[in-house]
């Protein structure tokens, strides 16, 4: 670049690329839209743009309102600029990008002087040189305000005095305003309502003397100026206002030869998406390094894949082009709750400029969200250490460069890029908008800026880093060896700079030149690769792009493993072996017509209701069908679309419950006490909008109508049928069928236990056909048909689960076929509940 690296990029900036210029007329996360002097239109990343020859940025504009913190502008962003070195060597020790290893001057030294005698230096050496209103109570108040507002606190306040609406009071307390209101979403609160809430709300800090709020009066004027300028429900979100630094100990990790593996989780959120900006793992009491932290944080994990792959380094299959971008975020507030175990933590993120302030002096929301982030991070993370994912880190002992690799490809496919609809596991289609991901764009979009990756020269300043001398064999830092022929012409001279991620072993960076960075890829590769090409998501057709979502597959479709398969494989096959009883079969094709039919008809929709006694296949006959619904419809990655969806309805649920369920399924907005009908209205408009043609509902007997209520259950069936141009399948005990009988959408169709007929033989034959066991004789199971009836008296249930686990235990025993002896023992439990 020719000019200035610029922090941001935004809508209204003027940029200059291949020789022509162009203005940001969009910001959807990381992608920008440019248009010409014409009006041609084109879209960049902006990492991508950033490294672009002849790339410049030669105007840029004021941020607007509500988009970002508040700058100081004209002499007092001067004077602001001017102060700042002062007071961040007064708190740190150090003026901002002093080279790493300097110490710091005696008189302003942490570990020998305290905040105070800092400060009186700080005054006596800017008194010396000349300059007056630089007392010790000047330079306290100026780092004070530092500490809480940032850059914008060492201006001048008389600059603008009479610009800023509620200047004069604590940010706290418009933060609580805008706290309540975004409660009350879709309400509109009266002002002394919001009163009582912020009252209670900043309880705590007013009984302890640390706020003052003003009196009713002076709230009443204040809140009706904030709202008149559109502070209070503005876009006062973006990526990287508030950043939470916090670290939550894993469950233990067992060894293979005994013991336990203690690990501890140090992670930072941003707070207005959720997303995971970086996530380290260090074991016992481990410094974190700040300053690297912040580097993994600043710059995108494609953006170092790029300057990996640049200097002939593999990177992880995890980070290639068609993977979904890391979010790109530049911190500008840190909330840091446990000062204890990161120590240097703070005073490494003042110096590059960002605000860092104790969580708990923030506001309740902050903290406690963070908090309980935190048990979910942990959580699921460890979910994934125990699941097939983490069997190689596992029996290598759970080394911490493993689990670390682990963590990073989760952080992004998981949790960054992991589908956060309620119904996952079902019909959710992966890498779906509904993200944390997705977030993120919305909040640039809204913000109409996005930060930009720091400069190569920046990012290495970061890390930490020593000198070596480069020897025969390569450099040797931390005990491995790199080495690379760019060293070549450095070799056995004097010692060279050399940089490195202290969580990321596969390579260090060398300054071999004068002005420029190389990567030196480790002798021996870091046994952490692999993990990068685990598969964290589901299976993705490479034709269609929709899900493998079909679990349970056809017989004979050549897609299941052979007798011949290893143990493991077999077993996963019949713990999910597919017996389809006639009944379920026949609920399968009647819905498939409906859905067929109700595709091309303008006029009423007629849905199905499938009732019948618990195990009769009911939630297998939904389920299956979901599945294969959801896979035809070959929503391509990204759809904003939801083919389908499914409900599960909770004991003592009525109507207005199960529309508020289905309208949280939809995400769509309502308010919290909206009526049925409004409820209705929102839901069926939010189907249409996402083009739903698929509505499961399951345990529908549990749905009843409200105590006192005028409207019929079938009325609200109706009314969903006739507005939502979808299939409606309901399933339930026959118990609570008849509340539906006066419905003229739906049809009825009931299931019972199988006979003990032809049919019954047949689905016997059909189901051993399946059986993958060694030594299991063809005809084994009709010959026991009258027995198996018995037993199970003709139910789905308890078929499936004789079949099922007696050839699991089968093959885990190496009997390998299924005897009238294992199904009577399996079977004992209901004999001894009959008895």
């Amino acid at each position: 670049m020719d000019a200035v690296w610029p922090d941001r990029l935004g809508v209204g900036d003027r940029v200059r690329l291949d020789g022509r210029e162009h203005t940001v007329t969009g910001v959807y996360g990381r992608l920008l839209t440019l248009t010409d002097a014409v009006g041609s239109e084109r879209h960049a990343d902006v990492v991508t743009l950033l490294r672009s020859r002849g790339f410049s940025v030669p105007e840029q504009t004021a941020r607007a309102p509500g988009a970002g913190p508040p700058r100081p502008a004209g002499d007092a962003a001067e004077g602001a600029r001017w102060w700042l070195p002062h007071v961040v060597e007064v708190l740190t020790g150090l003026p901002p990008g002093a080279p790493p290893g300097t110490r710091p001057r005696p008189d302003f030294d942490p570990a020998r002087r305290t905040l105070g005698e800092r400060e009186e230096a700080k005054s006596e050496e800017l008194r010396r040189a000349g300059l007056r209103g630089t007392s010790a109570r000047t330079v306290r108040r100026k780092r004070a305000r530092y500490e809480a507002e940032g850059l914008a606190g060492l201006a001048d306040g008389r600059a603008g005095r009479n610009g800023g609406l509620g200047a004069r009071w604590d940010p706290r307390i418009l933060e609580a305003m805008r706290q309540v209101v975004s409660e009350l979403a879709g309400e509109r609160p009266g002002v002394e309502s919001v009163r009582r809430r912020v009252t209670r709300l900043l309880a705590a800090e007013v009984r302890s003397g640390k706020l003052v709020l003003p009196s009713r009066t002076t709230f009443h004027r204040l809140y009706a100026e904030l709202d008149a300028a559109g502070l209070i429900v503005g876009p006062d979100r973006w990526p990287g206002r508030q950043v939470v630094v916090d670290a939550v100990r894993l469950p233990p990790l067992p060894l293979p030869g005994g013991g336990q593996r203690e690990l501890e989780l140090v992670f930072a959120l941003d707070l207005d998406t959720e997303v995971l900006l970086t996530a380290v793992v260090r074991e016992g009491s481990r410094p974190v390094d700040g300053a690297a932290l912040l580097a993994r944080i600043w710059m995108p994990a494609d953006r170092r894949a790029d300057w990996l792959a640049g200097h002939g380094i593999a990177v992880p299959d995890s980070l290639s082009a068609e993977k979904s971008l890391p979010p790109l975020v530049r911190p500008q507030t840190l909330l840091l709750d446990r000062a204890a175990p990161l120590p240097r933590l703070a005073d490494a993120w003042r110096r590059h400029g960002v605000l860092v302030r104790a969580a708990p002096g923030a506001l309740p929301y902050p903290r406690h969200h963070a908090e309980f982030v935190a048990r979910q991070l942990a959580g699921m993370f460890s979910a994934c250490l125990r699941s097939m994912r983490g069997d190689q880190a596992r029996d290598a002992g759970w080394p911490v460069d493993m689990v670390q690799g682990l963590l990073d490809v989760w952080a992004q496919e998981e949790w960054n890029s992991g589908e956060l609809h309620r119904q996952q596991g079902e019909f959710a289609v992966p890498q779906s908008p509904r993200s944390r991901a997705l977030r993120y764009a919305v909040l640039t979009a809204r913000a109409g800026w996005v930060a930009t990756p720091p400069s190569p020269e920046v990012f290495a300043g970061l890390l930490p880093g020593a000198r070596r001398r480069v020897t025969a064999s390569g450099l040797y830092v931390n005990g491995r060896r790199f080495d690379s022929p760019a060293l070549d012409a450095v070799r056995r001279r004097h010692p060279i700079e050399v940089r490195r991620d202290p969580y990321d072993i596969r390579h260090v960076w060398a300054r071999a030149a004068e002005d420029s960075w190389t990567a030196v890829p480790a002798a021996v590769p870091a046994p952490l690769l692999p993990l990068d090409r685990i598969p964290i998501r589901s299976p993705v057709s490479s034709t269609g792009g929709h899900p493998v979502v079909a679990r349970v597959q056809e017989m004979g479709s050549g897609r299941t493993p052979t007798v011949d398969a290893p143990d493991r494989s077999r077993i996963e096959y019949h713990a999910g072996l597919p017996l389809h009883t006639p009944d379920v079969e026949a609920v399968i094709r009647r819905a498939e017509e409906l859905v067929l039919l109700n595709e091309h008809t303008s006029g009423a929709r007629p849905g199905l209701v499938v009732s019948g006694e618990s195990g009769t296949g009911k939630t297998t006959a939904l389920l299956v069908f979901g599945r294969s619904y959801t896979a035809r419809a070959r929503l391509p990655a990204g759809s904003t679309r939801l083919s389908a969806v499914y409900v599960r309805v909770p004991p003592a649920t009525t109507p207005r419950m199960f529309l508020a369920e289905l309208a949280r399924q939809a995400s769509a907005p309502v308010r919290e006490r909206a009526g049925a009908a409004e409820l209705a209205r929102e839901v069926s408009d939010a189907l249409n909008r996402l083009g739903t043609g698929l509505v499961l509902v399951d345990e529908f007997e549990y749905l009843h109508a409200a105590r006192g209520s005028s409207t019929p259950l079938f009325d609200t069936v109706d009314y969903l049928c006739d507005r939502v141009p979808a299939t409606f399948l309901f399933a339930g005990r026959a118990a609570a069928m008849p509340c539906l009988a006066p419905s003229r959408r739906l049809l009825h169709l009931a299931l019972g236990p199988m006979p003990h007929d032809r049919a019954w033989r047949d689905h016997l034959a059909r189901t051993e056909a399946a059986l993958l066991l060694r030594r299991h004789a063809p005809g084994s199971l009709p010959d026991m048909a009258d027995h198996l009836h018995q037993l199970t008296g003709g139910r789905a249930d308890r078929l499936g689960y004789l079949l099922r686990s007696g050839a699991i235990r089968a093959i885990r025993d190496g009997t390998e076929h299924l005897s009238r002896a294992l199904l009577d023992d399996l079977a004992s439990p209901w004999h001894n509940s009959r008895r």
